[in-house]
């Protein structure tokens, strides 16, 4: 690409006058697209490091929470248990209670 507007006309009477566009003239500075994309090793390194970061406080946090829900998953498994025998129990006496009664 070696002009954007590689030539200027402009018609005088009949006649075609063809003028250059000097690129220095109009301060462009051309750089390959390629250079544009291709991003600085450190500022990636940087930018990995901290996405690095918050994701591995992101699953620490997953995993402190896994552990409380994990624990309080089996306190509530022992706390049914505990209930369900309390309900046995209850049920037993009740049983017991109402054939007494039965009996008077």
């Amino acid at each position: 690409m070696p002009f954007s507007r590689p030539e200027k006309t402009s018609r005088r009477k009949g006649t075609v006058v063809m003028e250059l566009c000097d690129i220095n003239q109009l301060g462009l500075d051309f750089v390959q697209a390629a250079s544009y994309s291709v991003p600085l090793r450190k500022e990636t390194e940087l930018m990995n490091q901290e996405l690095l970061e918050v994701l591995e406080k992101k699953i620490g946090d997953v995993v402190e929470k896994y552990s409380a829900l994990k624990e309080e998953n089996a306190r509530l498994h022992e706390e049914i248990e505990r209930l369900s025998n309390d309900r046995e129990g209850f049920k037993s006496r009740v049983d017991a209670i109402l054939g007494r009664l039965d009996g008077i």
